[in-house]
């Protein structure tokens, strides 16, 4: 039975121990290679059964017992989308869920379709805002922000989630930041 506050910690410690590649592990879970390395990297979280399913592959148990302990990296993330200075979306994370406030419709400034939605997709929602993973040079890029993997939530706090093909930014909480601020290039107009 997993007893840990980091259930996927423990299933990466005892893939480890069992000397299992994570390649290996995710044929015999019947899912491709590059889930377990976002799972075990933190970039997304698992559903219950995918947890589950992987757990039993590697001969572990996952039991759920009730807890006022934080849920992670994600729990009670709070942000804000921006079209230049313009308020869009406030992003607010409890447990597993997502609740986005819409402060407008408009569907090119817009990225959020709906209000509720799960941690996992916004890990999808930020990955839409990084580079891909498989970009040449990636390491350097990652390097050059203090990062050791590829995590999208770390990523778009680093760089705020700004894209050159359009005005979206994201802005955390302790941050005082305008457009200018966070501007690629020469594009503060």
């Amino acid at each position: 039975m997993v007893q840990s506050n980091n259930v996927i910690e423990q299933l990466k410690k005892q893939r480890k121990a069992r000397k299992i590649s994570q390649a290996d592990l995710a044929e015999m879970c019947n899912m491709p290679q590059s889930t377990i390395g976002r799972i075990e990297s933190g970039a997304v979280a698992p559903n219950l059964a995918t947890a589950e399913k992987i757990a039993d592959v590697l001969g572990l148990k996952i039991s759920l017992t009730q807890k006022a302990a934080t849920l992670g990296r994600w729990d009670n993330l709070h942000a804000m989308c921006y079209w230049k200075d313009e308020p869009v979306s406030e992003i607010y994370v409890r447990g597993n869920e997502v609740t986005i406030k819409r402060f407008t419709f408009h569907p090119v400034k817009q990225i959020f379709s709906r209000e509720k939605m799960d941690v996992f997709g916004l890990s999808e929602v930020f990955r839409r805002r990084c580079w891909e993973e498989e970009r040449e040079g990636l390491d350097d890029i990652l390097k050059k922000l203090g990062l050791t993997h590829y995590d999208p939530l770390e990523i778009v706090k680093k760089t705020h989630g700004v894209s050159y093909n359009d005005f979206l930014w994201f802005q955390f909480d302790g941050e005082r930041l305008f457009w200018k601020d966070v501007a690629p290039g020469n594009r503060h107009v």
